[in-house]
């Protein structure tokens, strides 16, 4: 028993000791690093994937009156191919763009649009809370009660698949992890918290009836983010975000008549890889040489 313990601890000195000879090697191999982001500016383009969790929807109208229970809905992902690289269809799949400025070494500020898509599964099981009158629908017309019901196409397609759209503003606290001697490239960690309106353009069949709508500010969104900022030659990075928040719709067009709408709040998460450019528009003399490799 005392062997074993003793063993162990041997262990546990050899891997600390190997531990910190690696953080000796990487620090050491920054260490000669003057990199200022102070007054740099980015922007970036890339692509996400998102998951939700279930939704209680509520739709009133002059005609009905009723809640959807538990609603399950996913994101609807483009398969890897050519609209990820063709300039006219980029804008298909789920895509991040921003734009941003360090206002400190360690600190930015960014606006930008997170293009999520939503899109409620099919023909799920679910509970029915309210009412419907017979002047909207003969099958589903109900008195105030509560019954389940399938979502089929004659009762409910829902998505905002013209984007769950976030037109969000990010603040952002970085900590750097290694970079080499000229700081030409370098990885660090970020987190931070993000907020602004939901604008999704809404496809919804209540009943049968409805439309693609128009773009419309449905809400808000707030949340937080962490992730990885990898530079590469200076002036370019690839970052891998890991977000999550609360959306929270209260105004979601539904069939086109002003009076009819939705509203609905879930949390959801979004991971996002994008690809970008960090470059200086202003500041000292000093900070531009520096900046230059």
């Amino acid at each position: 028993m005392l062997q074993a313990i003793v063993r162990s601890h041997h262990r546990m000195k050899t891997a600390l000791r190997r531990a910190a000879f690696i953080g000796c090697v990487l620090i050491g191999a920054g260490s000669n690093a003057q990199v200022q982001d102070k007054n740099t500016f980015f922007l970036h383009w890339g692509y996400n994937r998102s998951w939700y969790s279930w939704s209680d929807i509520h739709f009133n109208g002059p005609d009905h009156d009723f809640t959807l229970r538990h609603v399950v809905a996913t994101d609807k992902p483009v398969p890897l191919g050519g609209d990820y690289f063709k300039l006219k269809n980029i804008w298909i799949p789920q895509y991040n763009y921003r734009a941003g400025w360090f206002f400190h070494d360690r600190w930015s500020m960014s606006l930008g649009l997170d293009h999520m898509k939503y899109v409620v599964v099919q023909d799920q099981t679910v509970r029915m809370d309210g009412y419907v009158s017979e002047s909207r629908s003969l099958t589903y017309t109900t008195s105030e009660g509560s019954r389940d019901v399938q979502l089929t196409k004659d009762l409910l397609q829902y998505e905002h698949t013209d984007g769950l759209n976030l037109l969000g503003i990010d603040l952002d606290h970085y900590d750097p992890l290694w970079a080499n001697r000229d700081g030409r490239f370098r990885l660090r960690v970020y987190e931070g918290v993000h907020a602004g309106p939901v604008i999704p353009r809404s496809d919804v069949r209540l009943f049968g009836v409805g439309q693609n709508n128009r773009f419309n500010v449905a809400g808000f969104g707030v949340g937080a983010q962490v992730g990885m900022h990898l530079t590469l030659w200076k002036h370019l990075y690839i970052r891998n975000t890991l977000k999550a928040g609360w959306v929270e719709l209260s105004h979601v067009l539904t069939t086109g008549s002003d009076e009819d709408h939705a509203s609905q709040h879930f949390w959801f998460v979004q991971h996002s890889i994008v690809v970008g450019g960090q470059f200086r528009l202003c500041g000292s003399k000093e900070e531009r040489s520096g900046d230059t490799p």
